[in-house]
Formats: structure tokens, C-alpha cells, sequence
């Protein structure tokens, strides 16, 4: 779910530990998923064990609404609040119900079942879907320490663990789009994960030119450039695209962004018959072509050297029409692996330079410090983005008594990109006294506090191994702050010696799979130097007005040439290409 990469920006959810009597903990815990579905038709609610769910669900103007619960008592609470409800074991299948349903809400059922069990479960779930339906599967988190020691794997009731990828491959494979997952991110941190099934247009629907589908109203780093591509292509008025969004939730600050009006008026539910569909996943690729398609684009970001084997057969196959990846860097793995040139374009990603300028006038953001000179590193905790290198150089470069500090604002800690100890390596580091001083921000902040961040502190650093393009990067430098970054890769497109502190990496092997993509060769990615990193952070840091020239030099181009309007300009000649190949 950069599977991005403000990413994957699925939902906040409230936490488990409440009193099984408060009916206002209950609320509070199940909210978030009632939203999912919101004004749905029809909702079958299986294993909650609460009435209050459906409440929501009623309050939130779902139509038919059932629930299915094997303990009668769970079964009577829902009918003494008015609802339709069924005894009955999910696992033993649904052969008494007659219809489909817009959403399925699958709650702490499938850790009751074995592999075959649950598979035969979920494939159940998926067949009780209408078109453009969507399943919510909520689980025990394997990765909890709490339920890790033993705390509930010893309940007799459960039989196995189900981690998010295990649900992210069962669901694909029974054909449904992956469209939000994660975890609560309080108490026992439940998993979550929930897929959309195929949408069929009506008769008579109208063809359109062109359709996008993927996240664009959340907050991670697909759904921004999906939400800002789209707008600049309104400019365009004979490809201006259909929005079929798939985040099951929108964020309500993004959802009422006035500058994204023009994306909520052209939304549509499900893919229209189209000239051109255009595609961008949050979390893996999906080569499936949309019903009533003459044409399929794929948005493909890839970090690791070579592309998945998966992959490389699907385009062989001719799955898609068109690749669009945002970088020379990633095209150039595409071509290592035969894919015509024709096929593979460039289509950058960019930057709003009225929203990131570094002579707009702003409120600071507010930072826990009172060190001089804050360096910011913005994104996921993956080995690929190098926060462990840029630790390391931090520290060997400065003490606590220096004036300085790290601001860490972590993406996507509570959905894909979740800290396997927890925190607890950030917190040791924070804590020891001979370190230097470290300030970490995992909330999720709006665009214009994005902005503010840049703004309220001096240099970014960002020692990756392997990115597909790092707008962070982009959007720091054209808000005039002193860029450092890993040479070699993505980023080289918009950074060089002029605008930026460069660092020397070598490149590293890989083996095995990526994102849980076995890869078609060897892949490798970029190891910083380490010491040439500390080096630079810390000149950076003694000569600030240096460094700050340099940034001016790089918001200035960056704001000139690498801009969304630019984007949709050579998005919107490869669409009409395309629409011309009938």
C-alpha cells in the first residue's frame, strides 16, 4: 500500500482495548470501518459480534444491512436494536443466503481457520460481492508483540496467523483490486486489509476518452501524484480523465481540498467503458484490463535493478499498452528487460511551485527542539530509503552538544511501512544522552503542513538505496532547502552537483524477492558511503548560507521545469497517441 509513498495513507483506527459494555468504545473502535461503507446499498456484516456495528452502518445510510454471528447472544443484541440478523458459522459457508451484497465486512473470523478453511472462507466472501463491491478482512496482528508472546495464539479458538501479505496474495489471487490495508495503531493493532471486486458498466454507459483509477484522495505518495497529475491533465480538455477512485475511505482534509473539486465532479463509480484506462496501484502492479478497454496504461515505479519476473511476463504478454515510470532510472530497467522503447515513456512526477516556494510566507511548524540547524528526512522506514545509513552518519558526525538536530517524519508506520520493534530502535537512540539529538513525527500532516515542515527546517537528507523517483527531494529543493541525497539514481534527473549535495554510493546486489516480487535477475540497489554522508552533513551544517544558495539555485529550476503542468503536457500526447490506435 510506496505499496508507496506517503504510503501506502490508509486510515487511523481507533484501539481494541475497550470495556466489552461501553458502547462508546465500541463506536470508536469500529468507526473508521463503518465509513467504508458509506451509503452502500446493501452490507453483510459476518463475525463482528456487536450490534453496534451495524448502528454505524445504519447511521451512515447503508441500506440492507444483515449480520451473521455464530453465538446467538451476539445475534439477539443485533435484533433488539432493530436489525436483521443470522445465526450462523461463516466457516461452514454461506449456501442460505440468495444474494450479493456492495460490502462484506469480514471481522476476526479467519484466524479461527486453517489454510484451506480460510482460503474457502474468503473466496466465499468474494463471491458474495456485487460488481465494484468491496470486502473489509480484519485479523489478529501476527506482528504484535503481545499476541506474538502467546497472549491470544494460545486461545483454542484460534488456529492460525493470517499477516497482511498472506491476505494481500489470497485476495488477489480471487480477483480483487488491494485498495487500502494496514494496521490500528493503538492497543493489539488489528490488521486490516480490504479489496474491491471487479465493477461491470451498465448497458448503454457511454464510452469516455480516457479513465484513471487508482488511490487520490489519501494520504500517501501514489494517491498525491495520482490527485496532481489528474488535476493538471483538466488542461486538456479531449483527455481530461474520469476519476475512478478505489480508497475504500477518503481523507476528509483531502476530499475537501478546494483545488481538488474538478477531480470529486468527474468521479465515477467503477470503470467506464474507455478509450484509454490509466492505472496506478498502491502497493503492487495489476495487469488485469479493465471490461470495455481499447487501451491500458500502467504507472510503474520500480527502486530494485531489475523488474519483477512477474512483471516481465505480463508486458511480454502485451497485459498493458504503455508503461509510464517517472524517472530515466526506471525506464532504463525496463529496456534491460526487452520491453520495447516505444511502450516505456517517461512521465516525471512534479511539484505545485505556488504551494512549494520558498518566499511564501508561513506559520512554522512546530518542532520539539531548540537546536539551530534541523536537518528533516521525509518518508517510509524501508531498508531502500536508507534511514539506518542516515542514522549512522548522523551520529558519527555529531554529538548531543551540537546545535543541531534530526527531524524524522515517518510515512505510512501504520499501514505497510510499520516499524518491526515498534519504534523501539528510535526510541533507544532518542534516549541515549551521548547521541545526537533526534525528533520523530509520525503523525499524518496535511499537504500545507508538508510545506510548513520544509520551510521550518534547513537541509533534507536523504541517504536512499533505491527510489523510483523521491519527490520529497523535489519538493524540498523547490522550496529552497539544501538538498542531500545518494547519486546515481532516481533523483539525478532533477539533482546534480549544482543545486545539490551529492553522495557517492556503490551498488549493492540483491537476491531473493522485493516487496514479495521474485525478480527476473539479480537485482541491486545503491549503498551510500557512509563516511562521505557524515562528512557532508556536517559541512552542510557549518555553512549554512552556502547551502542555502545552492537550494535557491535548485528551487528556481525546480519550479520552473519540473512542474505538474509539464507532467500532464507529455501524459496528454502519449494519451492522444493512443486514443488514435483504435
Amino acid at each position: 500500500m510506496d505499496v508507496n509513498e506517503r504510503a501506502p495513507g490508509h486510515q487511523r483506527f481507533s484501539p481494541f482495548h475497550r470495556s466489552a459494555d461501553d458502547d462508546a468504545g465500541r463506536r470508536a473502535w469500529h468507526h473508521a470501518f463503518a465509513d467504508v461503507f458509506r451509503d452502500c446499498a446493501s452490507v453483510l456484516d459476518v463475525g463482528c459480534g456487536t450490534g453496534v456495528f451495524l448502528d454505524l452502518l445504519r447511521e451512515r445510510g447503508a441500506g440492507r444491512i444483515l449480520g451473521i454471528d455464530r453465538d446467538p447472544e451476539m445475534v439477539d443484541d443485533a435484533r433488539a436494536r432493530g436489525h436483521a440478523a443470522l445465526v450462523l458459522d461463516a466457516r461452514t459457508g454461506f449456501g442460505s443466503l440468495n444474494e450479493r451484497f456492495a460490502g462484506v465486512h469480514l471481522s476476526h473470523v479467519i484466524e479461527t481457520c486453517d489454510g484451506e478453511e480460510g482460503i474457502a472462507l474468503l473466496r466465499a466472501c468474494a463471491a458474495l460481492l456485487e460488481p465494484d463491491g468491496v470486502l473489509v478482512v480484519r485479523s489478529l496482528n501476527p506482528r504484535n508483540e503481545a499476541i506474538r508472546d502467546g497472549m491470544l495464539w494460545l486461545e483454542p479458538w484460534v488456529k492460525r496467523p493470517w499477516p497482511l501479505e498472506t491476505l494481500h496474495v489470497v485476495l488477489s489471487d480471487l480477483g480483487l483490486r488491494i485498495v487500502g490495508a494496514g494496521n490500528e495503531p493503538e492497543g493489539w493493532q488489528h490488521t486490516y486489509i480490504v479489496g474491491r471486486a471487479p465493477s461491470h458498466a451498465a448497458l448503454g454507459t457511454a464510452r469516455t476518452a480516457v479513465a484513471f483509477q487508482g488511490e487520490f484522495f489519501a494520504y500517501n505518495s501514489m494517491a498525491t501524484v495520482n490527485r496532481n497529475l489528474a488535476l493538471a491533465l483538466q488542461a486538456h480538455p479531449d483527455v481530461a480523465p474520469a476519476i475512478v477512485a478505489d480508497e475504500p475511505s477518503p481523507e476528509p482534509s483531502v476530499v475537501a481540498d478546494p483545488r481538488f473539486a474538478p477531480l470529486r465532479a468527474r468521479q465515477v463509480r467503477g470503470v467506464p467503458p474507455s478509450d484509454v484506462v490509466i492505472r496506478q496501484s498502491n502497493g503492487s502492479a495489476d495487469f488485469r484490463r479493465a471490461d470495455g478497454a481499447r487501451h491500458m496504461v500502467q504507472i510503474l515505479p520500480w527502486e530494485y535493478g531489475r523488474l519483477p519476473r512477474a512483471w516481465v511476463e505480463a508486458l511480454r504478454d502485451g497485459a498493458v499498452d504503455e508503461v509510464w515510470t517517472p524517472s530515466p532510472f526506471c525506464r532504463q530497467m525496463f529496456l534491460d528487460e526487452g520491453v520495447p522503447p516505444e511502450r516505456v515513456a517517461v512521465v516525471p512526477n512534479g511539484i505545485d511551485p505556488e504551494r512549494f516556494s520558498p518566499d511564501q510566507t508561513i506559520v512554522p511548524y512546530p518542532l520539539a527542539t531548540a537546536k539551530r540547524f534541523k536537518f528533516l528526512y521525509v518518508g517510509g522506514v524501508l531498508p531502500r530509503k536508507g534511514v539506518d545509513v542516515l542514522l549512522a552518519a548522523y551520529r558519527q558526525a555529531f554529538t548531543r552538544d551540537d546545535d543541531v538536530t534530526l527531524v524524522l517524519k515517518l510515512l505510512g508506520t501504520r499501514s505497510f511501512y510499520q516499524l518491526d520493534d515498534g519504534g523501539a530502535a528510535f526510541r533507544t537512540f532518542a534516549h541515549d544522552s551521548c547521541a545526537p539529538e533526534l525528533v520523530v513525527i509520525e503523525d499524518e500532516i496535511s499537504d500545507a503542513d508538508v510545506v510548513r515542515l520544509y520551510r521550518s527546517c534547513d537541509a533534507l537528507a536523504f541517504a536512499y538505496r533505491g527510489e523510483g523517483f523521491g519527490l520529497p527531494m523535489l519538493e524540498a529543493l523547490a522550496c529552497g532547502l539544501p538538498v542531500i541525497a545518494t547519486a546515481g539514481g532516481a533523483a539525478d534527473a532533477f539533482l546534480d552537483d549544482d543545486v545539490a549535495y551529492r553522495v557517492p554510493a556503490r551498488r549493492a546486489a540483491l537476491r531473493g524477492a522485493m516487496r514479495g516480487e521474485p525478480l527476473a535477475g539479480e537485482g541491486w540497489w545503491l549503498e551510500p558511503d557512509v563516511d562521505a554522508l557524515a562528512a557532508t552533513l556536517r559541512y552542510v551544517a557549518e555553512h549554512p548560507d552556502e547551502a542555502r544558495a545552492k537550494a535557491r539555485l535548485g528551487a528556481e529550476r525546480a519550479r520552473r521545469d519540473w512542474t505538474w503542468e509539464r507532467a500532464a503536457g507529455i501524459a496528454a500526447d502519449r494519451l492522444r497517441g493512443l486514443a488514435r490506435r483504435l
